[in-house]
C-alpha cells in the first residue's frame, strides 16, 4: 500500500492583499480614520466632549473618605468584641 501525503491547507499569498486579509495599520488608527469619515460625512454628530468637573471628584473623594473611616470603626468594634468573647 501506498502512503498518502496529507495536504496542508493553503496559505495565503503574501504578495496580494485580499478583501479580508488584515490591515497592517493599528487598530485605534483605523478606528479614528473611520469616526473622522463617519462625522464628515454627517452619518453621526460630532460629541462635544465636556471636561469632567471637579466638584463632583472632591464630593467623590469626601464620600470615600466617610465611607472608609464607617468601615474602620466598624472593623475596630467588631476587633474589640472578638477580643471579649476569646477572653471568656
Amino acid at each position: 500500500m501506498a502512503k498518502s501525503k496529507k495536504k496542508s491547507p493553503p496559505r495565503p499569498s503574501t504578495g496580494r492583499a485580499t478583501p479580508f486579509s488584515s490591515p497592517s495599520l493599528a487598530p485605534q488608527v483605523l478606528e479614528q480614520a473611520a469616526q473622522g469619515w463617519l462625522q464628515s460625512s454627517g452619518a453621526i454628530p460630532t460629541a462635544v466632549s465636556q471636561p469632567p468637573r471637579p466638584g463632583s471628584d472632591h464630593r467623590l473623594a469626601e464620600a470615600l473618605t466617610e465611607t472608609l473611616q464607617q468601615l474602620r470603626a466598624e472593623i475596630a468594634d467588631l476587633r474589640a468584641r472578638l477580643d471579649h468573647l476569646e477572653g471568656r
